[in-house]
């Protein structure tokens, strides 16, 4: 095609817009996917479009080929803003290298100042484009804006766009496109929901396979097939299927709805407390086991959680207060070490108030993935089945189950097989964890380990 240098007119007529573009794709030799024809060429026109999309969709090269049409215009001021700005950068880079320094200078536009140090790019017709970091808020004020791209848009902050960014939008009436992997029910779901309904909004999920050159092979493509071996279903339906899930990276699929209720304190129950010394935030619970069907059910009826800086000897009182009879005490293997002035261990300071801390030291026991995956068995089985049971006083609890997640993988790196230690949801955790490798033993099951 024979390009000619003559700028694009202010109007966003759709349909001329949609004609420049092919225009523009085809002199660019740029291709889009199946997905990225949804960005471009959407079903309805809009002011505010979603874009949900997976791992390896061609985010940066998007949000850059949105960006070159809006530089094609004249008076145009374009953003984009990342979580970082290293992330910045990827789609800054795409676009200096089409617009700026292509190897085809026939095929660069005239600039009046270009800074890639500064990320910065102004056509002689007088359009700017800005990569910015959501790292630093108050760099985010300035002149409105004709298009703002938010890349990685649900690893920012909420506060970012609706205090920061969406004033930029209002007087030059421009639009905002949010390209992102998913990450749960955030602050995008909201919007994405919102693309479902409002006339200014549009939204669409994506898949990593609608990317038919990163994935030649679609589903069976051998990338899908070892991400798919190595994660759990509801981590590579986030991360590759495109979809929002409470589940993604969570550690266990706990569900207020249906394992809280009413379980008070039973007596011709078995009833057992296990410790989590925590050294300045110990957890505890109490828990009753009933047979049912073939099938041990744990009612956990009591907590002592998220209190800070008690002391041993003040947590045991706590303890015998409660009005239970208690069968056993689980705790920490580690609550032997020497702590203090006292020049004694919890469980020394335990048994000194006439409470006898047992805990199991097998190698399979102590293993926190192997302990994790004996719970996860009970929280909900490969059969759908659940065993765990809150009293709906356990709310410390509850908020522990919701967020103990596994740390994030970083594609090119191993995963990591233990839960993030945050020093509040984990010490709950770790006390659910002593209550079930001694309550009920690993080396009893038939333990399989499975992949997150």
């Amino acid at each position: 095609m024979e390009y000619s240098k003559k700028m694009l007119t202010s109007s966003l007529d759709q349909a001329k817009v949609w004609e420049f573009k092919k225009k523009w794709f085809d002199f660019t030799e740029y291709t889009p996917h199946l997905g990225q024809e949804k960005l471009h060429f959407p079903d309805k026109p809009a002011r505010f479009t979603v874009a949900v999309c997976g791992r390896r969709w061609g985010k940066s090269l998007s949000a850059s080929k949105e960006i070159e049409i809006m530089l094609n215009m004249p008076k145009t001021r374009s953003w984009v803003v990342a979580p970082t700005y290293g992330t910045a950068e990827k789609v800054f880079r795409e676009v200096w290298h089409s617009v700026v320094q292509n190897r085809d200078e026939t095929k660069n536009l005239p600039t009046r100042r270009a800074s890639y140090k500064d990320m910065y790019i102004e056509t002689s017709s007088g359009s700017i484009f800005e990569a910015k970091s959501a790292d630093n808020p108050n760099s985010l004020v300035g002149e409105g804006l004709d298009l703002l791209i938010l890349d990685e848009a649900a690893k920012q902050k909420k506060i970012v766009w609706e205090m920061y960014l969406r004033p930029t939008l209002s007087d030059r009436k421009g639009r905002a496109i949010f390209i992102t992997t998913p990450e749960g029910y955030n602050w995008v779901y909201d919007l994405y929901l919102k693309g479902q309904t409002d006339e200014e909004w549009l939204s669409f999920n994506s898949p990593s396979w609608e990317n038919q050159f990163a994935y030649p092979e679609g589903l069976e493509d051998s990338d899908l097939v070892e991400a798919k071996r190595n994660l759990s279903s509801e981590v590579y339906e986030q991360e590759y299927g495109s979809k929002f899930t409470s589940f993604a990276g969570r550690v266990y699929p706990f569900d207020r709805d249906i394992d809280m209720g009413k379980f008070d304190y039973n007596p011709g129950f078995p009833t057992y407390c296990s410790i989590d010394f925590g050294y300045r935030m110990p957890a505890v619970g109490w828990f009753q086991t009933n047979m049912v069907e073939g099938h041990w059910h744990v009612n956990i009826i009591d907590e002592i959680i998220h209190q800070e800086n008690i002391k041993t000897d003040e947590l045991v009182k706590s303890i015998k207060r409660r009005p239970y009879n208690v069968q056993a005490y689980f705790g920490d293997p580690a609550g032997k070490s020497v702590q203090g002035q006292s020049g004694l261990g919890d469980i020394e300071i335990f048994r000194k108030f006439g409470i006898s801390i047992r805990s199991t030291r097998d190698r399979v026991s102590t293993n926190i993935a192997s302990g994790v995956s004996h719970v996860r068995s009970f929280v909900e089985n490969a059969s759908g089945d659940r065993f765990i049971h809150l009293d709906h006083k356990c709310k410390g609890l509850a908020e522990d189950f919701e967020n103990y997640r596994y740390p994030e993988h970083k594609e090119g790196t191993n995963l990591k097989p233990d839960p993030v230690k945050d020093g509040f949801h984990d010490h709950g955790m770790d006390m659910v964890r002593y209550f079930f490798i001694n309550r009920f033993p690993i080396r009893n099951t038939k333990l399989r380990l499975e992949p997150r």
